[in-house]
């Protein structure tokens, strides 16, 4: 009995951890897309082009069937994460890090029974205010992975971004 139950705890394991395109990804990357801010990333989600400011990732690269429409930049089974800055924090803090996330999370009807679900997480880091947004459609059963891997990028977010030899905060 003993062996049955680690044999398909094991196989359990290997289920989940296995390589699939939506699954939380197990490892990571520093990714900097400006001086300002670093943010870690998930390896195997590609980033799309978009302005130098900004991050743009996808789980994975396809062709919308319904180019064009508005809205419509996703695949069955694609999500978009996009992590950006913006100036001017009602009140700035002295932190690090992202420590008050707020989250908003809305749908869009983009056609007829197709809604795509948004969840948009921010905070203010200093003098700046950052969101980090999620986008899928509604009812994508990988929908829960989706908001975990959004929310390790927004704990992981740094401002401003640490190199090597400049101190965070400069000593007065």
């Amino acid at each position: 009995m003993r062996r049955l139950s680690f044999l398909i705890l094991l196989a359990a394991t290997a289920t989940a951890t296995g390589p699939c395109a939506h699954s939380a990804p197990q490892r990571w990357a520093k990714a900097m897309p400006t001086a300002d801010f670093s943010v870690d990333r998930p390896i195997g989600w590609a980033a799309t082009a978009g302005p130098a400011d900004r991050l743009y990732l996808v789980n994975f690269a396809c062709r919308p069937i319904a180019a064009g429409q508005a809205g419509a930049g996703l695949c069955d089974g694609q999500a978009e994460i996009s992590v950006r800055s913006e100036a001017g924090a009602p009140k700035a803090a002295r932190t690090q890090a992202c420590w008050n996330l707020v989250e908003t999370v809305s749908e869009t009807q983009v056609a007829p029974g197709r809604r795509t679900q948004t969840s948009q997480l921010s905070c203010a880091i200093g003098p700046r205010r950052f969101l980090i947004v999620e986008r899928h459609w509604k009812g994508d059963r990988h929908a829960a992975s989706y908001e975990r891997i959004a929310m390790r990028m927004a704990k992981s977010l740094r401002y401003p971004a640490k190199t090597p030899g400049r101190p965070l905060f400069p000593r007065l």
